[in-house]
């Protein structure tokens, strides 16, 4: 098979590894490869790229199957069939802002920084609020350059994972709003799912069981 695994620029997440091997994969020779690679491990192909490209390359028929975040999913809208969530790398999309500080001027629309302009549009448009969307990869540092009000960005960038301070709570950014809920999620194209039906079947009932352990 030809599988897919989201990195940016780093290896891949270990609780993916650990739930693929779980589920009889030969993952482990992957644990520390650091993206962008394509390898070949025991009977599988492996990609190891951005998560733009493992949906990319699904999409296109290039794998049978591929793991990103929900975060890509629901801001790039794939033509891909979401098949399975993994339960793991998971994360919250959050409306994040700096504590107000006395005397600042106010703008007649909140400018919102993100590295999801299509996600966060939809957000404040369904409940009713009109903002300027800032498109910044580096977002927790727009506001304190004085080019956003706020940001859309996961959780994770602003605490670390034993809930001390990180990067947002070091600009003094504080989180507003839940938007949504994200984990890794294995999808598959279309092509996929017609032309490798039985094995794609077969892995998917594996990682299925291996979740439901979790």
């Amino acid at each position: 098979m030809k599988l897919g695994l989201a990195c940016d620029g780093g290896p891949p997440p270990s609780q993916v590894l650990d739930l693929l091997e779980r589920a009889g994969l030969q993952a482990g020779a992957l644990r520390g490869v650091p993206g962008p690679a394509l390898l070949d491990a025991d009977d599988a192909t492996w990609l190891l790229a951005p998560g733009a490209d493992v949906l990319e390359a699904c999409a296109r028929g290039a794998l049978d199957a591929g793991v990103a975040g929900k975060d890509l999913l629901l801001e790039l809208a794939p033509q891909l069939h979401e098949l399975l969530d993994l339960r793991v790398c998971r994360d919250v999309l959050v409306y994040a802002t700096p504590e107000p500080a006395v005397g600042v001027l106010r703008r007649a629309r909140t400018r919102v920084a993100t590295r999801y302009p299509q996600v966060t549009r939809r957000h404040f448009a369904a409940t009713g609020r009109q903002v300027d969307l800032v498109a910044f990869d580096a977002a927790l540092l727009a506001p304190g350059l004085g080019i956003a009000d706020g940001v859309v960005e996961l959780r994770s960038r602003l605490t670390l994972d034993d809930g001390s301070t990180g990067a947002g709570a070091a600009v003094g950014l504080r989180v507003r709003e839940d938007i949504a809920a994200c984990s890794a999620r294995l999808v598959a194209g279309r092509a996929a799912r017609a032309l490798g039906g039985g094995r794609l079947a077969e892995l998917l009932e594996r990682l299925r069981a291996s979740v439901e352990e979790i």
